[in-house]
């Protein structure tokens, strides 16, 4: 008697936590959550205020039949670096070159010397015609190279995968390379978490390196000393927010920064000290957690930006 007892009572005792795992199981499915006080809303930011935007857009041309993966601006003309392709169209829109390359270049400079497209781990070097020169040597393993930037006699080279500055001479000859430590306390060296990684030369020759993981923007010696910085961490218009931010810079005529971002895509325009002068293009221009657009500009203020999540490059103007 006391052992049909005792297995009564065990079998009551199983049945009660089957009905505990069941409904409890129920209740976390995930049509019946209720709403996470932990999640974080980013939907606030998203929208910018329309008096601190000053630009519009006002054309866009699409990139056909290749996968596009770098632009600079020269010569008042645009210069993509695609997928086996390099093209050249006016700021119009009007084609003036296309020339097959091999690989996928991912950063790419044109100066008075030549055109400098960058690959994953190497460097090739052409003709403004689109003739093929020379390709450099990779500098070892683990390279990502992300962008590249001329000054004078040298050519700076971002390499996100070994969290480095390289500087060639123009034959391609390695001169030197830095990671961004300095003594003072204000070294930290490059935190580089994903291949974002930008650097660029403004008209005084001076070279800024994008700090992605601090939202930071330094300027440096051709040696690498660090001379300068600001940074602008913020989930609001006025900073960078998330990881690797900004993905993208390029440089205005008075010193000003053109900045492009990843994620909650916008591009922003800031003065050399790093204060928010205006935005170019808020978040709901852009594909939601889309690609952060590459950018250039030219003489007069106009933006263009290589748009990679729809294969177009789109152009921004001043407000009237």
């Amino acid at each position: 008697m006391k052992n049909k007892s005792l297995s009564f009572i065990v079998v009551l005792i199983i049945a009660a936590i089957i009905v505990v795992i069941v409904l409890d199981y129920s209740a976390k499915r995930p049509d019946r959550l209720g709403d996470n006080p932990y999640e974080y809303q980013f939907d606030e930011y998203k929208e910018v205020d329309t008096s601190l935007i000053g630009y519009r857009e006002t054309k866009n041309f699409p990139v056909r039949d290749y996968k596009p993966g770098a632009l600079d601006l020269y010569d008042n003309l645009l210069w993509i670096a695609g997928e086996q392709v390099l093209q050249v169209i006016s700021l119009a829109g009007v084609q003036q070159m296309k020339t097959e390359i091999q690989g996928l270049p991912t950063c790419i400079e044109v100066n008075d010397q030549a055109v400098f497209i960058g690959f994953e781990d190497h460097i090739k070097k052409y003709s403004r015609e689109g003739t093929f020169l020379a390709e450099w040597d990779s500098p070892g393993s683990k390279c990502v190279f992300t962008s590249l930037a001329s000054a004078g006699e040298f050519l700076f080279v971002a390499d996100a995968g070994n969290r480095r500055v390289l500087r060639y001479n123009l034959e391609g000859e390695l001169m030197g390379q830095f990671e961004g430590k300095a003594e003072s306390s204000a070294g930290h060296g490059f935190i580089v978490p994903s291949a974002s990684f930008d650097l660029v030369v403004n008209s005084y020759d001076e070279l800024w390196v994008v700090n992605p993981g601090r939202h930071a923007l330094e300027n440096y010696t051709n040696e690498g000393q660090l001379r300068g910085f600001w940074t602008a961490g913020s989930m609001n218009i006025e900073g960078f927010s998330g990881c690797c931010n900004p993905a993208h810079i390029a440089v205005m005529e008075d010193g000003s920064f053109v900045t492009s971002e990843k994620h909650m895509v916008r591009i922003k325009i800031y003065d050399s000290s790093g204060e928010l002068k205006t935005v170019v293009a808020p978040p709901r221009k852009f594909l939601e957690e889309g690609q952060a657009p590459e950018v250039v500009v030219d003489e007069n203020g106009v933006v263009y930006a290589l748009d990679f999540d729809r294969n177009v490059i789109r152009i921004f103007e001043k407000n009237r």
